[in-house]
């Protein structure tokens, strides 16, 4: 795959991550999957897991749900990820270790899906603590699929890219020139900071 940061930059539209939220949400709900739980992989994967659970919940299925995080060494490193699961850590998943039970149904909802280490990283924390408590059916839901190394695709997603996307909750990296573009909404906060500063 090509380097990311040498792509040019594909910026993600709240309006259309909150859509392609409702349509995971539906899509989960049409091919007949019923999650008890539903995880948020913090940070966008927890916006995307609102968003489905909403839509789960106004079409009749009540389901727990909460985000954890992953956390590895940074864009520095990112590449060093997508090859490796073993350097990637699980935060703020004893709630599901105390919940969880093998016949419960969980869907792992992230923003972005590249190497699927992330998801693989959280299947093994919980299979370590739970061992015969980990549910027998986990689901990966996701709105974008990066597909790389051949990795198995997630059970559900909405777009298939391999292109370097900026979603709207994020500002690292970007110049003030590329946040006065597309996210005019911050530019004026953060000329006001930085003025003051």
């Amino acid at each position: 795959m090509e380097n990311l940061h040498a792509q040019e930059k594909v910026f993600v539209e709240e309006h259309d991550l909150i859509m392609d939220g409702f349509r995971l949400g539906r899509r989960v709900y049409e091919s007949g999957f019923r999650p008890d739980f539903i995880v948020g992989i913090w940070r966008g994967g927890s916006a995307v897991g609102i968003v489905v659970q909403e839509c789960l919940q106004h079409l009749g299925v009540e389901t727990d749900h909460i985000a954890i995080r992953t956390s590895y060494r940074g864009m520095d490193n990112y590449s060093d990820m997508i090859r490796n699961s073993e350097n990637i850590r699980v935060h703020g998943d004893e709630y599901l270790i105390d919940r969880l039970e093998a016949q419960h149904q969980l869907l792992l909802v992230d923003d972005v899906f590249s190497s699927g280490h992330s998801m693989q990283a959280v299947k093994e924390k919980l299979h370590q603590k739970l061992r015969k408590n980990l549910p027998e059916d986990i689901r990966v839901a996701t709105v974008w699929y990066r597909p790389v190394l051949e990795r198995p695709a997630p059970e559900y997603f909405i777009n298939k890219t391999d292109r370097w996307l900026v979603l709207p909750y994020e500002l690292s990296g970007l110049s003030l020139d590329e946040i006065r573009i597309h996210k005019a909404w911050a530019a004026p906060i953060l000329e006001t900071i930085s003025t003051k500063e």
